[in-house]
């Protein structure tokens, strides 16, 4: 409804009336009356008539007594309640059940997304979905294999690994089943000598000329000992 559609203006009133006749009281009765009338008859029944008949489609219904559209009842669902605290606490709000739609959770949620507020703050922030996905985590139980050379790898690919390169055959357990801890060539030295008690000499074997040979050697470190320990067994046997 435009309102200056319903306005009277001097143009509309121009030449009408009786301030525009030289002498209206001397024409004949009934045209001077027709001259007093004709404003109000030509110029405002007309406007007036006008602007009921557009007033007449305007809803006088009182704000009380008004439906509320889809669109409004939809916004109302949407909105943010009030609760009160009980006692001398002031007014605050809480979220309903329903105060966002999908998009605007997301929204949301991007939104504050990187605000922590705890003390490792800095630390949770390197966090990404993707980041997650790819943790091995402790109690795993999945098939592993390291891609990089500093990639932690799970028991089960190590012992796999050691088993198909040959290296479990120079295990602990193959060469040192009574954890002797022992150098090899030292103790294999020392578990080839023998001893002459008679002769107080020591010898070693050795391979000569495709035969085994019985070499004498100086006494080893310890020897001495060695020699009264085996005798004082041999003799007790």
């Amino acid at each position: 409804m435009n309102v200056d559609d319903y306005k009277i203006t001097e143009k509309d009133m121009a030449g009408k009336g009786v301030s525009p006749q030289p002498n209206p009281m001397e024409l004949p009765e009934a045209e001077a009356k027709a001259v007093f009338d004709q404003l109000v008859k030509e110029v405002v029944v007309p406007f007036f008539n006008k602007f009921v008949e557009a007033f007449a489609n305007v809803d006088l219904t009182s704000d009380a007594d008004k439906p509320i559209s889809t669109a409004t009842q939809e916004a109302l669902d949407k909105k943010v309640d009030k609760a009160y605290k009980t006692g001398s606490q002031s007014e605050y709000k809480v979220l309903s059940d329903n105060n966002f739609d999908d998009k605007s959770k997301e929204n949301l949620a991007l939104a504050t997304r990187d605000r922590h507020t705890h003390d490792n703050k800095s630390f949770l922030d390197k966090f990404t979905q993707d980041f997650i996905d790819n943790i091995l985590f402790k109690d795993n139980e999945e098939p592993y294999e390291p891609s990089g050379p500093y990639n932690p790898a799970t028991q089960k690919y190590v012992d796999d690994k050691v088993v198909a390169i040959g290296a479990a055959d120079m295990t602990k357990a193959v060469y040192d089943p009574e954890n002797k801890a022992t150098d090899i060539f030292a103790y294999a030295d020392k578990a080839a000598l023998l001893y002459d008690a008679g002769a107080d000499q020591w010898y070693k074997f050795e391979i000569r000329n495709g035969g085994l040979w019985v070499v004498p050697v100086e006494a080893p470190a310890g020897a001495a000992k060695a020699a009264q320990e085996k005798t004082a067994k041999d003799g007790e046997a």
